[in-house]
C-alpha cells in the first residue's frame, strides 16, 4: 500500500494533483508491482481537514483518485487515521456522527470508481 506520510500530496496537500515527475514515479511503482504480481494500493488520507459534506471536497477526492487511476492503479484506500475524532460544525448538520460522514464519503468514492479493490 502506497501511503507514505512524507508524500504531502497523500495527506496534507491531498487536494493537489501530482506533477509530471511525481506521476512518472508513481507509474513506475505501479508497473513494478504489476510485474511482480503485487496489487498496488494507492491510499489517500484526507482526514486532517476535509469537510465531508462539501461537494467540492468530494470532487477533489474523485479528481485525485482518477488521476492515480490514469497511472494504471486499480486498487485504492481512503485512510481516516491519526486525525481528531470530531467533525466540523458544518458536517454535524448533515451527519449523525464522524463514522457516518466517513462511510458516506467512502461509499460515494467506491461507486464513482466503479467498485475497484477498495479499503476503507
Amino acid at each position: 500500500m502506497y501511503a507514505p506520510k512524507d508524500d504531502f500530496k497523500h495527506r496534507a496537500y491531498w487536494r493537489e494533483l501530482y506533477s509530471v515527475e511525481e506521476a512518472e514515479h508513481l507509474t513506475s511503482l505501479i508497473q513494478a508491482a504489476e510485474e511482480n504480481d503485487i496489487i498496488f494500493f494507492y491510499a489517500l488520507s484526507p482526514g486532517l481537514d476535509i469537510t465531508y459534506s462539501n461537494p467540492k471536497e468530494i470532487t477533489a477526492l474523485k479528481r485525485k483518485l482518477e488521476q492515480v487511476g490514469q497511472f494504471g492503479c486499480t486498487a485504492f484506500a481512503l485512510l481516516f487515521d491519526d486525525i481528531e475524532p470530531e467533525i466540523s460544525e458544518t458536517d454535524k448538520e448533515v451527519y449523525q456522527s464522524f463514522a457516518h460522514a466517513q462511510v458516506a464519503v467512502a461509499n460515494e468514492i467506491y461507486e464513482y470508481l466503479s467498485h475497484p479493490k477498495f479499503i476503507f
